[in-house]
């Protein structure tokens, strides 16, 4: 909620302003730490801000950088609603300014930084909330979010090489399907209308664009297609958040060619370094296995590896041989999990897994790359050769008629 407030300073004079916070409460709370005497306070009942900021999502790299501003203050010796408290003042992130006044007004009223952060399961992962509680328990909050913000930071950069990887492709891609349509809508129908009225026979490849043409100009195929869009993709999307949907979708991203490598490896990484962290942290194997259910987004994997995995080594199952079982891991992988078990190193083995494999990651997006490039060309090439020669047939038998 946003609301208007009328303040005294220190100094007497009085300041009008706006502040957002979820409650009254809040607001006063924040206002009151910025040493400002709160004369008067006001809800806003609407206002197109507010609306706009309900849709708002958090910014993945503003919390990894918070997280990283934070451990460097309170290992600088500064208390933790103090740094919270600056934190919420230069936050440039709206949506993650909120929720730090949320976990700052937590923090006065009592509550433990992991309970505060529980609260906001959209900003901050398990895992995130798990560390937490470690460094809390442990009295290394400091060491322990420098340790979390290596993890998040490492993290973000992957899912950034990789989005850079595809937004070339992703580009020429659209920018085709474009061209095409404007051809095909624009371009052609007025030629293909000169054609349509000719005596003679047509060809076969200026018959078919003409179908094609007749057909996407007709606004009732254009609205079928428009509301096929629209029902599949609310489909899908319902579809997808059931626990049958995703684990299918899920399964279908491991299956396709090219790109499931890239998303295997992905999830080998991610798992890698997740379990690796928190290992190091001190979290017993037991409970990371069972942070990770919850924090691994892939439910495929959770079912075929995280699960067994764990009731497995609940048993007494070491971990190399329960996820050699799976035939998920890549048998070097497996093999460096077994030696890190028999040497005690087995966050450091872990830790090197997923570097090794986020190197991969970034030679299968450039070999998949090489790949997609070439093809998309040679695409686009056919469909040009096809729209030239449908064009030009026509116009080969009216000169050689004239003849």
């Amino acid at each position: 909620m946003l609301f208007n407030y009328k303040a005294k300073k220190k100094d007497g004079t009085v300041t009008i302003g706006r502040i957002e916070a979820v409650n009254v409460n809040m607001a006063l709370d924040t206002l009151a730490a910025t040493n400002l005497r709160v004369l008067e306070i006001k809800p806003i009942k609407f206002s197109v801000e507010t609306i706009v900021k309900q849709f708002r999502g958090i910014n993945e790299n503003s919390v990894a950088m918070m997280t990283r501003r934070l451990a460097t203050m309170l290992l600088a010796g500064l208390a933790l609603d103090r740094s919270l408290f600056i934190l919420y003042e230069q936050e440039a992130d709206p949506g993650l300014k909120l929720i730090l006044q949320q976990v700052l007004h937590e923090i006065r009223v009592g509550s433990s930084l992991s309970w505060a952060l529980a609260k906001h399961t959209k900003a901050f992962s398990n895992i995130y909330i798990s560390m937490v509680k470690v460094g809390e328990a442990t009295g290394e909050m400091g060491s322990m979010l420098n340790r979390l913000a290596d993890f998040l930071e490492r993290d973000l950069d992957i899912k950034r090489q990789a989005k850079s990887a595809l937004t070339y492709p992703a580009f020429i891609f659209f920018f085709c399907v474009g061209v095409v349509a404007v051809i095909f809508i624009y371009i052609l129908p007025s030629l293909m209308g000169v054609f349509a009225s000719m005596s003679a026979e047509l060809p076969g490849p200026t018959k078919i664009m003409l179908m094609i043409i007749t057909t996407v100009k007709n606004p009732y195929v254009q609205l079928g297609v428009a509301l096929g869009i629209v029902y599949y993709s609310i489909y899908f999307r319902d579809w997808v958040r059931t626990a049958h949907g995703k684990y299918k979708w899920d399964r279908i991203k491991l299956t396709i060619p090219i790109l499931s490598d890239i998303n295997r490896k992905f999830i080998v990484a991610n798992f890698s370094r997740a379990l690796g962290v928190l290992l190091a942290s001190g979290v017993p194997l037991i409970k990371s296995m069972e942070i990770l259910m919850e924090f691994m987004d892939n439910e495929y994997f959770k079912q075929l590896v995280i699960q067994p995995a764990y009731d497995r080594v609940r048993e007494g199952q070491s971990l190399s041989q329960v996820l050699g079982d799976t035939a998920f891991f890549p048998d070097m992988a497996v093999q460096m999990i077994a030696v890190g078990e028999s040497t005690g190193e087995l966050p450091l083995m872990l830790n090197k897994i997923s570097h090794f494999y986020d190197v991969e990651i970034t030679y299968a997006l450039d070999t998949f790359l090489n790949l997609i490039e070439p093809l998309m060309i040679g695409v686009m090439g056919l469909v040009v050769c096809f729209v030239l020669i449908s064009v030009f047939l026509p116009l080969y038998q009216v000169i050689m008629n004239m003849a």
